[in-house]
């Protein structure tokens, strides 16, 4: 499941904060893009995942009827989220055979992903069938498997077994478990002692393959008990130690006051996401889990039109997924401007969609030199906002040529070319209202007649938890 080792720990906990500063260095160019003494770093080929639940609302879900009001969710998601709850009412409540409602769901699905949720509580109520244990779980998993869904990551809340940890890894197939935690319950960080719990959590992560938070945001709304700091510290805590982490949205207001769920989902989903992006903790699985819903709250449709004629997320159930999906595989959309500064006769022409030959006239002194400005925008999709990273590779006929790259006048040379890709978060996040300008600044070293012509291939990746998400661009620069 997890795509990402040893390197990606280095990455994260050192590099990602140099990303996010990036545009407060200072306003100087590298002299040289590829000096023997700097060590150029790829990013690991990370994934993002997200499972979609809805909670009480199975059949309507899993309708065909339904499949147009939520096509790009359901072509696009990972899987199905359910828990040892709702499988008890797919078992014990159901108007249909609950098999059948299982294949059903699978149905609704393009891809067989599926999370599965239980708990260390030993009952879902006091009914005669209303237990919940290792024997229920692995009815759960039957009835998931059996309808094709893959069961590739579960989460185990209240406490772990290492029994049930056992079943829930290797039953019926192999998988993750998680530790569920509630990051209102920590204190602000999984790292000190400042709740007495964190001790026991920390050795409960340990024993399984990472963490899961539970997410009402309610308490994110609020940042009850520092739940926002408490969420940023558990996804970098599991990251460091080289585990999976598991975010998840749901809309239960959890009794705070201010907070609408039936109006603030998205919203504050969308916050959710963008600030664990802002505090370098961008986890490897989002999980969006209806639980605490309001019977009125509309699962469709996933989008809308709005005024301006755009398409963008429904504020309903299924429109989170929307926006989520989106926003992690979204790429941008890039523009490079035949105009900029330089020596009379410059001209930039695009060879075909993902090529642009640049041919710089040399000055009286021989010297060639520009300016090349590239815009990356959303407008492909403007309600969508999108935090792309940004990397160039440059090749050897480098040694003729000086090349910097900027934005808004600051120098960000060290984080395309070396450390990885330019992290397009806080201040760099590309909406309808903030498109980013990356000036290429081009200049021969020497007024030679032969100055080697130099490729630039210019990468972007969707999202610092998705750069297997990716697309490239050629800049061929030439000096006449």
């Amino acid at each position: 499941m997890k795509l990402s080792g040893t390197t990606f720990l280095f990455v994260l906990t050192v590099f990602c904060p140099l990303l996010m500063l990036a545009s407060c260095q200072k306003n100087s160019v590298t002299d040289d893009p590829t000096p023997p003494t700097k060590t150029i770093v790829k990013l690991p080929e990370r994934e993002a995942k997200v499972y979609i639940g809805i909670a009480d609302k199975w059949h309507i879900a899993a309708s065909s009827d339904s499949y147009n009001q939520w096509s790009y969710v359901r072509n696009n998601a990972a899987g199905f989220y359910t828990n040892f709850i709702v499988m008890w009412r797919n078992s014990y409540q159901n108007t249909e055979d609950p098999q059948t409602s299982c294949n059903d769901m699978r149905k609704a699905f393009s891809k067989n992903g599926c999370f599965f949720e239980t708990s260390m509580e030993k009952s879902v109520n006091s009914s005669a069938n209303g237990g919940n244990d290792e024997t229920t779980d692995k009815k759960y998993i039957d009835l998931l498997t059996t309808a094709g869904f893959n069961v590739d990551v579960t989460s185990l809340n209240y406490g772990v077994d290492t029994q049930r940890i056992k079943t829930l890894k290797t039953y019926n197939g192999t998988r993750s478990c998680l530790t569920l935690v509630g990051p209102w319950t920590i204190g602000g960080d999984i790292q000190s002692d400042a709740a007495t719990g964190n001790k026991k959590d920390r050795a409960n992560i340990a024993i399984t393959d990472g963490m899961e938070t539970d997410g009402p945001l309610g308490f994110w709304y609020s940042n009850s008990n520092g739940m926002r700091e408490g969420s940023y510290s558990l996804v970098k805590y599991v990251e460091k130690n080289n585990q999976i982490s598991a975010v998840m949205l749901a809309p239960y207001d959890a009794g705070v006051s201010g907070y609408n769920q039936s109006n603030d989902f998205l919203t504050e989903s969308k916050q959710c996401v963008l600030n664990h992006e802002d505090n370098s903790a961008s986890p490897d699985i989002w999980t969006i889990w209806t639980y605490g819903a309001h019977g009125d709250e509309p699962v469709f449709p996933e989008s809308v039109v709005n005024a301006a004629g755009q398409t963008e997320a429904a504020n309903t159930l299924i429109g989170v997924g929307y926006w989520v999906i989106k926003h992690l595989n979204n790429l941008p959309k890039l523009e490079i401007a035949a105009t900029g500064t330089g020596n009379n006769g410059t001209t930039v022409k695009a060879t075909d969609a993902t090529t642009t030959e640049v041919s710089i006239s040399k000055g009286s002194d021989g010297s060639a030199q520009y300016s090349l400005p590239v815009t990356l925008s959303n407008d492909e999709d403007p309600q969508i906002e999108i935090s792309p990273v940004i990397h160039a590779t440059i090749d050897q006929g480098s040694k003729d040529w000086t090349i910097g790259f900027s934005v808004a006048g600051k120098d960000v040379t060290d984080n395309i070319v070396y450390k990885g890709g330019l992290n397009c978060i806080n201040t760099l996040r590309i909406s309808n209202s903030n498109k980013l300008t990356l000036t290429i600044s081009l200049k021969s070293k020497s007024s030679s007649t032969s100055i080697s012509p130099v490729t630039i291939a210019l990468e972007t990746m969707s999202n610092i938890s998705n750069t297997k998400n990716s697309k490239s661009y050629t800049i061929v620069v030439k000096a006449l």
